[in-house]
């Protein structure tokens, strides 16, 4: 490591005594503040760059930017300024291991303890996005653990306030690592909260899983994956991750933004619904003894190859592709029915009379734990879904073979009718003998000839107006019991 700047007193209160990181936009220090006698860590901005107007001017936004954040779960900014030929910026020291250090030395984590750190994650990018602030590098290594098991944010140095003239995202100034940038990031288009949303997304489906979503040969080839396609479920890469945890994944990790949560705060709550109570397990070691001491963010190192990518993906002209997403308010179902449901693995569509698929994308949404987002059929012309079919299906498939009693739902849009079927495979039922037929209502739970089966058919046969001009029926939570008694 360089040195040369070790010893330096910097306005005259601030002393660098050691060199903790460097990257490509600078050089991270063990500092002391002699005013107020405590130690700091300082960011150095290398000097060639200095003397670079641009970068110096996001350098100091980056100060302005994060100074106005204050959360338990921020990394502070105290101070920056110039002292001679250095530019500075002063930040709390933590000291602690950040996720991208625990990954690497401990692999995939545990549900309760990967959904702690996004947690943490997310408060402080709710109280950054209520300020106006988008993080815009959210990554593992940005993330900090400490010994007291707090999560904190740091490196907001490419944040930006969001009313901002200038988009820094846009050719030639794009920033951000690329397994974790979001879909618009890649593509030059606008970034809001829910860009910062999508990395934690990433965040968490790989501490979950030991790997990150999307990797190819390449940077570039990395990047621009989520253009156009879906990663794969986390529970087909890690069997026992909890579905809802994984619903909650899919969902961070839509390619449109208007399909993700739209607060952080929304997606803290489906977090906490999804593994409530979440906290760092007592027997499981965080820290190498002794643990590491001062470790902190190194984020800088990836700039210069990220400047090169967006020049790249602006040759490219890479586009976003769009998709849609239902957000509904319903209500929740009763406690005792959720304590007793039986566990559903996975949701699929069962279409034979049509294009073999029925909004697919959201088929989460109908088994997610959140009543609050749908999946629902396509709109058709009649209640008899336009004369052209017989019915289309919704199928539950549990994770191994069990005795079902009764099926509950929840929806918004009331009085379609259904009846359920079981199946030996999916896709394979035997339509002649219904274990039940049915009028939905909101909230409802429906009494089953008691079989036991994997596989059931929600077979919807009559929908009903959606106030839009269209007939269909919609599932904002389904919920398999076993029989009563």
């Amino acid at each position: 490591m360089d040195t040369g700047l070790s010893g330096r007193r910097l306005t005259d209160r601030y002393v660098l005594e050691e060199e903790l990181a460097s990257g490509g936009m600078g050089t991270l220090w063990l500092a002391r503040d002699e005013v107020l006698g405590r130690s700091v860590a300082i960011r150095v901005l290398h000097a060639h760059l200095a003397g670079d107007e641009a970068l110096l001017d996001r350098f100091r936004m980056e100060a302005v930017a994060a100074a106005r954040l204050s959360h338990p779960a921020v990394v502070r900014v105290f101070d920056t300024g110039t002292s001679g030929d250095v530019v500075f910026i002063v930040m709390e020291l933590v000291e602690g291991e950040t996720v991208a250090e625990l990954l690497e030395r401990r692999g995939a984590l545990p549900a309760a303890e990967a959904s702690m750190i996004a947690r943490g994650v997310l408060q402080a990018l709710a109280h950054a996005h209520r300020e106006e602030v988008i993080h815009r590098d959210v990554k593992p290594g940005n993330i900090l653990v400490t010994r007291g098991d707090h999560v904190k944010l740091a490196d907001f140095g490419i944040a930006k306030a969001a009313f901002a003239e200038e988009d820094l995202t846009t050719t030639g100034n794009l920033l951000g690592t690329s397994r974790y940038l979001s879909p618009e990031q890649v593509s030059g288009g606008e970034v809001d909260a829910r860009s910062d949303l999508y990395a934690v997304g990433v965040v968490l489906y790989e501490m979950l899983t030991g790997r990150p979503p999307f990797e190819a040969e390449t940077h570039i080839a990395t990047a621009t994956m989520r253009l156009t396609g879906d990663p794969a479920p986390p529970r087909s890469v890690k069997p026992g991750i909890p579905r809802k945890l994984e619903a909650v994944v899919m969902r961070a990790l839509a390619r449109d933004p208007s399909e993700r949560f739209q607060s952080a705060e929304d997606m803290n709550a489906a977090l906490d619904r999804a593994v409530p109570g979440a906290e760092m397990p007592p027997d499981e070691p965080r820290y190498e003894d002794p643990p590491p001491q001062r470790s902190l963010i190194r984020s800088w190192v990836m700039v210069p190859f990220v400047l090169a990518l967006a020049a790249a993906l602006a040759v490219g002209g890479f586009l976003l592709l769009e998709g849609f997403g239902q957000d509904r308010d319903a209500p929740a179902t009763p406690g005792a029915e959720r304590a007793a449901r039986l566990e559903v693995s996975r949701a699929y569509s069962f279409d034979p009379g049509g294009d073999r698929e029925e909004h697919d994308e959201n088929l989460p949404s109908a088994i997610d734990g959140d009543p609050s987002t749908s999946w629902a059929t396509e709109g058709y012309t009649t209640a008899d879904l336009g004369g052209i079919k017989e019915g289309v299906g919704l199928v539950l498939e549990l994770e191994e073979d069990a005795e079902v009693g009764a099926v509950s739902i929840q929806t918004e849009l009331p009085a379609w009718e259904f009846s359920v079927f079981p199946g030996d495979s999916p896709g394979t039922f035997d339509m002649s003998a219904p274990l039940g037929s049915f009028q939905v209502e909101d909230g409802g739970t429906y009494q089953l000839d008691s079989t036991e089966t994997r596989h059931l058919l929600v077979w919807i046969t009559s929908l009903v107006p959606d106030g839009e001009g269209d007939y269909r029926a919609v599932v904002n939570e389904i919920d398999l019991l076993p029989p009563s008694g």
